[in-house]
C-alpha cells in the first residue's frame, strides 16, 4: 500500500493541447486541499506547465509503488471561477478542442501593469439620455422578457441603437449587474469607448482586446473579478473575462465575421461563446445589426430568437447610383485607350462633395497597386513561392504576398521562363491613392489598409481622430473603414470595384457583399448632416439582382432568396459544418492522408445517416499552398440540432497536429 498522511489527490488540467477525447485531467499530490479554479505549476511529461485545479480529494491507499507527481507550486487560489470552468468545458465540447487549450486562452499572464503617470481619468459628462417611443418600447420589451431566448435587434443605420444600449446598460447597473459589449473591430471600439464614457465613469469601464499590454489586461481582469468594473467593452477576447454578476450581453454588428477566430487555435466564435455564457449566468443577450446574419434571422422565424426592430430616426433616403463601367471602357462601340479606375460620374461627385466641405470614402477590396501580375514573355502569373498566391505590386517597386508577407526584390524573375518584365492587372488601395492624388492634388488624402494600419490601437486611434476632426478629405480603404462610423460630415462613398465583392466562390459571399455595401451605405445621412449623401457602385454587371435589393434597402427580399438557396444546398442554418484541413510540404502525402481519413469517415456512416449527414470528398481550397505547405480539405455537414456521430468525433480526435479542425468555418474555399 502506498499513501501519505494528510495528502490530497488534486485533479489538474494542464494548460496545453491534448486530443479532446483523451483524458484532459491528471492526478497530482499536494499537502493541502485546493479549491476548484486554483492556478498551479506542474510537471507534465518533460515540461513544466501551468494547470487549473478541477477538484481535490483525500488521498487513499494504493497498491504497488504507483508514484504520483507533486504539485510544484500554488500560484493563486480561486484564480478561475466555477462559471469560467463550466464555460471552458462547454466551449471545448462544442469546438472539438482540448479543455487545456481553452483554459490556456482564458488564463491571462499575471503581470503587473506599467502605470502611465501622465494618464488622466476623464471627467464624466452630464449627458441626459433621451429615447423616442420606439426605442423605449423596444427597451421595455427586452427588460420585461421572462424567457432566456436571445434578442435579434434588426435596426438600420441611424436608428439609435447606441442610445438603446446605453439605456439598457443603465438599468442593469442599477441591478448591480455587469454588462459585456462585444464589437468586431478596434475602429468601432475606439468610437464606443468615447460614447460610453459620456454616460458612465471611466473607472467602471474595462477595455479588452488583443492589442493592449498583458499588464493592462491583468489589471482589468482583477477589477472585473472584484466587480469594480461594471462595463466590459471589447473585441472577441472579452468573452473570457472573469465576470462576477453578468446580466447583459450586447453583440454589436453581429453579422461581422471578425467575431470568429479563424486563423489559429482555438477556432472559436465569440458569438457562440457569448450564447453559452448567457446560459451559465442567466444573462440577457441582444444581437444588433442592420444586416443580420442569414442564420440568425432564420432563428427568429423559427422562434428560437426574439425579433425586435427599430425604425430609422431620419426618413431621408440615401441615393444609390449604379455605374455601368462597360460604358466607360467602350464608347461608340470602341474600347478606350486610356481608362481611369474612376468613372466620370464618381469624379464629378467627388468634386461636388469636396466643394461642399464634405468627406469622402473610397472603398476597394484589395490592397497594393494591383490584383495580379503577368509575365510579358510567357503569360505566367507571378506567384508567391510559399503560398502559390498571386503577388501584388507595391508602389515601392517590388512585389508582395499579402498572405504571408513574402517580398521579392526590385527585379523579380518569372519562375517559368526567367523573364523579368511583367504587366500589372487589377486595382488596389495604393493604385487608387496614386490616381486620386493626380485628379485632386489639393485634397487631403489618407490610405487605410493592413499595411498602413499595422492593426495597432494607436494607429486606429490616430485614424479616428484625424477623420473625425476633418483633417482628411478623402479616405481610401478596405472593408475595415465601413463599420459603425457615425459622422455627419461623410457625404459620398464610392465602391471602386463592386464586382470583386462577389468573386469569391463561397456560399457566404453574397451575404458578406450585401452586408459590406449596406454597412458602407449606412455611414451616410447621419444625424446632423444637412447635405444628402450618395453611394456610387462601379460595376461591370449592373443587371445583378442583389444590387437592386441593395439599392432598395430590401434585406427581406435578399434573405428570402438566400435562405432558399441555402436549403437546397444543405448549408447553414440547415446544417452545421465542420471543415477538416490537412497541410504538408509534400503534395502526395496530402492526397494520401486526406483520402484515408475521408474513407474512414465515409465507412462508418450508417445507411440511415447517409440520408441526412453529408460528407464532401477531399478537395483543394482556393489557396492550396500557404507558407510552403500544401492543403486539402474535407467538409462534414451535420443536420442542425443533431449530435456529431461519436465515431466521427473519435476519428477527428485521432488526427495529428498537421490537421486543422474548424467547427462553423467562415468560408469553405
Amino acid at each position: 500500500m502506498s499513501t501519505k498522511k494528510n495528502n490530497y489527490l488534486i485533479t489538474v488540467v494542464p494548460l496545453v493541447k491534448i486530443p479532446f477525447l483523451r483524458n484532459q485531467s491528471f492526478f497530482y499530490s499536494h499537502s493541502k486541499n485546493l479549491k476548484e479554479g486554483t492556478l498551479v505549476k506542474i510537471s507534465f511529461g518533460k515540461r513544466n506547465l501551468k494547470g487549473i485545479v478541477l477538484k481535490s480529494q483525500k488521498d487513499f491507499p494504493r497498491k504497488g509503488n504507483l508514484h504520483i507527481k507533486q504539485i510544484k507550486e500554488v500560484e493563486e487560489e480561486n484564480f478561475l471561477s466555477t462559471e469560467q470552468i463550466k464555460l471552458a468545458k462547454k466551449v471545448a465540447e462544442y469546438y472539438l478542442v482540448s479543455l487545456g487549450l481553452i483554459l490556456k486562452t482564458i488564463v491571462p499572464s499575471r503581470t503587473k501593469e506599467r502605470k502611465n503617470l501622465s494618464q488622466k481619468m476623464k471627467t464624466l459628462s452630464s449627458n441626459k439620455l433621451l429615447l423616442n417611443n420606439s426605442q423605449l418600447k423596444t427597451a421595455k420589451k427586452i427588460l420585461n422578457s421572462k424567457n432566456q431566448l436571445p434578442f435579434l435587434l434588426f435596426a438600420p443605420a441611424s436608428s439609435g441603437k447606441t442610445n438603446l444600449y446605453i439605456y439598457l446598460i443603465q438599468k442593469f447597473i442599477q441591478k448591480n449587474k455587469q454588462i459585456l459589449i462585444l464589437v468586431p473591430e478596434l475602429t468601432i471600439l475606439i468610437q464606443d469607448k468615447e460614447r460610453y464614457q459620456k454616460y458612465f465613469p471611466q473607472e467602471e469601464i474595462g477595455i479588452l482586446h488583443g492589442k493592449i499590454s498583458k499588464g493592462k489586461i491583468f489589471s482589468f481582469w482583477q477589477k472585473i473579478k472584484q466587480g469594480k468594473i461594471k462595463i466590459i467593452l471589447g473585441t472577441r477576447q472579452a468573452v473570457w473575462a472573469p465576470f462576477k454578476k453578468l446580466g447583459l450581453i450586447i453583440i454589436d454588428e453581429e453579422q461581422d465575421i471578425s467575431f470568429k477566430q479563424w486563423d489559429m487555435n482555438p477556432r472559436y466564435d465569440a458569438r457562440q461563446v457569448a450564447l453559452i455564457l448567457s446560459n451559465i449566468y442567466k444573462a440577457k443577450v441582444v444581437l444588433g445589426s442592420a444586416t443580420p446574419r442569414i442564420e440568425d434571422y432564420y432563428l427568429t422565424q423559427k422562434k428560437f430568437y426574439q425579433l425586435i426592430t427599430l425604425p430609422k430616426l431620419r426618413k431621408k433616403k440615401t441615393e444609390t447610383i449604379i455605374v455601368d463601367m462597360r460604358k466607360e471602357y467602350y464608347q461608340k462601340g470602341k474600347k478606350q485607350k486610356t481608362i481611369s479606375v474612376f468613372s466620370q460620374t464618381l469624379k464629378d461627385e467627388i468634386s461636388y462633395y469636396l466643394k461642399q466641405k464634405q468627406q469622402i470614402m473610397l472603398l476597394i477590396n484589395r490592397q497594393g497597386m494591383s490584383a495580379f501580375s503577368v509575365c510579358n514573355n510567357c503569360g505566367s502569373v507571378l506567384r508567391c513561392p510559399r503560398c502559390e498566391r498571386a503577388l501584388v505590386y507595391q508602389k515601392e517597386g517590388n512585389y508582395q504576398c499579402l498572405h504571408c508577407n513574402y517580398q521579392t526584390d526590385i527585379f523579380p524573375v518569372c519562375s517559368q521562363c526567367q523573364g523579368v518584365n511583367f504587366h500589372n492587372y487589377g486595382i488596389g488601395t495604393q493604385k487608387i491613392e496614386k490616381e486620386i492624388k493626380k485628379i485632386f492634388p489639393s485634397a487631403k488624402i489618407k490610405r487605410v489598409d493592413n499595411q498602413t494600419m499595422k492593426s495597432s490601437i494607436k494607429s486606429q486611434e490616430e485614424l479616428w481622430k484625424d477623420f473625425s476632426q476633418k483633417k482628411v478629405d478623402i479616405l481610401i480603404g478596405t472593408q475595415m473603414i465601413t463599420k459603425a462610423w457615425d459622422l455627419s460630415s461623410i457625404g459620398l462613398i464610392g465602391i471602386i470595384d463592386t464586382d470583386s465583392l462577389f468573386d469569391w466562390p463561397d456560399f457566404f459571399t453574397n451575404e458578406r457583399a450585401f452586408s459590406f455595401i449596406s454597412q458602407a451605405k449606412g455611414r451616410l445621412n447621419r444625424l446632423g448632416n444637412q447635405i444628402s449623401g450618395k453611394i456610387i457602385l462601379q460595376t461591370f454587371h449592373p443587371e445583378e439582382e442583389i444590387l437592386k435589393w441593395i439599392k432598395e434597402d430590401n434585406y427581406l427580399k435578399f434573405y428570402k432568396e438566400e435562405i432558399e438557396d441555402r436549403q437546397k444546398l444543405f448549408f447553414p442554418p440547415f446544417s452545421q459544418i465542420i471543415k477538416l484541413v490537412y497541410q504538408n510540404k509534400i503534395p502526395q502525402k496530402v492526397n494520401e492522408k486526406t483520402e484515408k481519413i475521408y474513407q474512414q469517415l465515409k465507412k462508418n456512416l450508417a445507411e440511415k445517416e447517409k440520408e441526412t449527414f453529408r460528407l464532401i470528398p477531399p478537395f483543394d481550397p482556393l489557396v492550396s499552398k500557404i507558407r510552403g505547405r500544401w492543403r486539402k480539405q474535407i467538409i462534414l455537414q451535420i443536420p442542425k440540432n443533431e449530435k456529431i456521430p461519436f465515431f466521427w468525433k473519435k476519428i477527428i480526435s485521432s488526427l495529428d497536429s498537421a490537421w486543422i479542425v474548424d467547427v462553423d468555418p467562415v468560408n469553405l474555399s
